[in-house]
């Protein structure tokens, strides 16, 4: 019965992440593509690990999977917002200001 369960966290997680890749290639800018690279992808990769600690079933490997997911929802949201702060439309001045940035 566990060996079940963990296949169906792998395939799921593998799942979450192919939609995700599916969605960098079908949304057309950059905030769609960004959520679609930070969200799914997140989701994936903690169903993944989880499923890869259950099939471990070590104390050690329970930690380390913790700290890896705790590093992931902390820095993906984090790179996701750099690069939306850094985004510049291709035509624009430097200079000016523009609206969506400030809201």
């Amino acid at each position: 019965m566990t060996e079940i369960f963990i296949s169906v966290l792998l395939l799921l997680g593998s799942f979450f992440i192919l939609v995700a890749a599916i969605g960098m290639v079908r949304f057309k800018d950059l905030y769609g593509r960004l959520h679609a690279s930070t969200k799914a992808t997140s989701f994936g990769i903690l169903l993944l690990l989880i499923g890869a600690s259950m099939y471990f079933g070590d104390f050690q490997v329970y930690v380390k999977t913790l700290l890896i997911i705790l590093f992931i929802y902390l820095t993906a949201p984090l790179a996701a917002h750099s690069i939306t702060k850094s985004y510049k439309p291709a035509g624009k001045e430097g200079d000016e200001k523009d609206e969506k940035a400030d809201l």
